[in-house]
């Protein structure tokens, strides 16, 4: 390989990690500025409904994705991982603003329980992502004040990642009921 392609692939991922790190104390803060914002409202339906005043006084894991998204249908089970342990004390819904024909099927194929609903035209995306262009799959985490307290827009690698991931957003987590 050639030195000087080296030093840039070299030099491209250093910039990478460098655009990536997180630039405050909770996940996403610096990078996306609804970090520190109240959570937008709104009242969704699709595969089940979710409206943000139904979950007020509790955390709420809101996960906007998308159906040509392969990292989007990871964290799906990741977080009905989480749903089924964690459901009744905080809310998961996912959200998803195109190819809606589509859902049902992915849904139904990863045992998808917590509320899918659909966003059309990602009026409520755009309204969480605060940003030039959007990217999927992001992961927003809003306490039980209605505050945005830390955005995820990379993949979830597992549980105990996501789990990690709301402890640096501030946000307590219950003692677990696991329904398996």
């Amino acid at each position: 390989m050639d030195v000087r392609l080296l030093g840039l692939l070299v030099a491209l991922l250093i910039f990478a990690g460098l655009a990536l790190a997180p630039h405050g104390s909770r996940p996403g803060e610096g990078v996306f500025p609804i970090v520190g914002q109240r959570a937008p409202e709104f009242t969704l339906s699709g595969l089940g409904e979710f409206t943000m005043a139904e979950a007020q006084g509790r955390p709420i894991v809101i996960a906007f994705w998308t159906t040509w998204c392969g990292v989007c249908k990871h964290d799906l089970v990741v977080l009905e991982e989480f749903h089924r342990r964690y459901g009744n004390q905080i809310a998961v819904v996912g959200v998803c603003p195109e190819r809606w024909l589509q859902v049902p099927a992915i849904v139904l194929e990863r045992g998808i329980t917590f509320p899918v609903v659909h966003d059309p035209g990602a009026a409520v995306t755009r309204r969480y992502q605060l940003a030039d262009h959007l990217r999927y799959p992001f992961t927003v985490f809003v306490d039980e004040r209605g505050e945005v307290v830390g955005v995820w827009a990379v993949a979830i690698r597992d549980l105990d990642h996501l789990l990690d991931l709301l402890s640096q957003s501030g946000i307590a987590l219950p003692n677990p009921v696991d329904l398996r």
